[in-house]
């Protein structure tokens, strides 16, 4: 029984706005025309935050069986305890300000339009790090990291350019409109927009998306990733008999949550993303219900992810995808990743990673199964934590980054573009 659950896992496993002026913060040497980088503000449409304050208003509620709570899925009385609050206390336009606060920038890569935050530092030596968030993540998880990495309070402690896109069909880089938008083809543009903004090397952290696309990135410019930042990190077993010799504990953190917990919606997103499509892209509820679930598994909570989250950083989070119009498109990376043959075709590679295990994430695979296929120079056991770790616990995990990216080395002032002020 628990080799037909384990083959079954690694089944899965492979398997509108408005953009207003801005001053860019270039200081000349930006790329012209078709490879433009333009300066982008968010304000999102009054007419469209009317039509989600009026489609809350008329939502048209299921019953919940009496007694229960998360048993059959999303709890009704918290989904409706936060609808209300979206609706009637939660201020978009706060969140608009906040984000506004920074230096936004739209390029276009492969056809699509590729949405990014860049803050730096004015330290010469900073190291240009690129931060990728996953699903149902967004560029927000890494707001409040911008300050203390590219200021960092003394001079023994890195400081870093930050580099936060979104992934191509989310948020702000707006739908994707062509298929084969895998893994693969993200991190070859995101290698063309470091490239295109001057960075000849770079970090990398990611967790979720971002680390597969991190380690896709690795795989097509090894020569400009410096190192890489991990908080996320499945892979396959490297032989039938590992899956064999695995511990009782080892076999828990690598596949509990996919035996035990709420893991269809992986299947579901993998195979028919534009089906769920027409239901959670029309009905703010059903979004809702869907993310709220997620963060209550997914998150390291005593019964309330409220608790490990804040609210209105989660529904900043549902609403980034609700205005973007992305709830649709940002599922398809799943169903892309599956045709692309999904974590057994990452390849491996010797850019030296560090690795941050959470214990509530959803899975941990065997020490020396990802020895085998990767270069750990870095690797610590978070004392708390899930899924969302930016957002849970950043404090533990900017210590974690400054700690790995003060070994490694950038080369040299050469890899600081001259060309762009600093």
């Amino acid at each position: 029984m628990r080799f037909a659950l384990i083959l079954s896992l690694l089944l899965m496993l492979g398997g509108v706005l408005t953009a207003a002026p801005a001053q860019s913060d270039s200081g000349g040497g930006e790329p012209s025309g078709p490879k433009a980088v333009k300066p982008f503000q968010i304000h999102v449409p009054n007419e469209v935050l009317s039509d989600l304050h009026r489609r809350l208003a008329n939502a048209r509620w299921p019953d919940q069986l009496p007694g229960t709570s998360w048993e059959y899925g999303a709890d009704i009385h918290t989904v409706r305890e936060l609808a209300t609050y979206w609706q009637n206390g939660f201020d978009w336009r706060a969140e608009e300000k906040r984000i506004n606060r920074f230096h936004q920038f739209t390029t276009q890569i492969d056809g699509q339009t590729i949405y990014f935050i860049r803050e730096r530092s004015a330290r010469r030596s900073a190291i240009p790090l690129l931060l990728i968030h996953g699903w149902p993540g967004s560029i927000l998880e890494f707001l409040s990291l911008i300050e203390p990495l590219t200021n960092p309070p003394d001079q023994k402690t890195p400081a870093f350019h930050v580099i936060i896109p979104a992934l191509p069909g989310f948020g702000f880089s707006g739908p994707t409109t062509k298929s084969g938008w895998d893994t693969l083809r993200i991190a070859k543009a995101f290698a063309v927009l470091m490239d295109r903004l001057g960075y000849s090397r770079y970090g990398i952290q990611g967790g979720d998306w971002g680390s597969t696309i991190a380690r896709q990135m690795a795989r097509v410019a090894p020569a400009q990733v410096i190192g890489m930042h991990l908080n996320f990190l499945p892979v396959p077993p490297p032989s039938l008999e590992a899956i064999s010799r695995m511990g009782e504990e080892e076999h828990r953190r690598f596949s509990a949550y996919w035996e035990h917990g709420r893991s269809a919606f992986y299947g579901l997103q993998s195979t028919e993303p534009q089906t769920i499509a027409y239901a959670l892209n029309d009905s703010p509820v059903g979004w809702l219900a869907w993310l709220t679930v997620k963060f209550q598994d997914l998150t390291d909570n005593d019964g309330d992810f409220l608790h490990a989250i804040d609210r209105d950083t989660f529904l900043s989070n549902v609403t980034l995808y609700w205005v973007t119009n992305t709830v649709g498109s940002s599922m398809r990376i799943y169903r892309e990743h599956k045709l692309s043959g999904g974590d057994e075709a990452l390849a491996a590679t010797n850019v030296p990673i560090a690795y941050a295990v959470f214990p509530k994430d959803v899975i941990a695979a065997p020490e020396d199964w990802i020895d085998h296929k990767y270069n750990i120079v870095q690797k610590t056991e978070m004392p708390r934590g899930g899924h969302f770790a930016v957002l849970e616990e950043p404090e533990l995990l900017l210590k974690d980054v400054r700690a790995f990216f003060a070994k490694m080395e950038l080369g040299g002032p050469a890899d600081v573009p001259t060309s762009i002020s600093h």
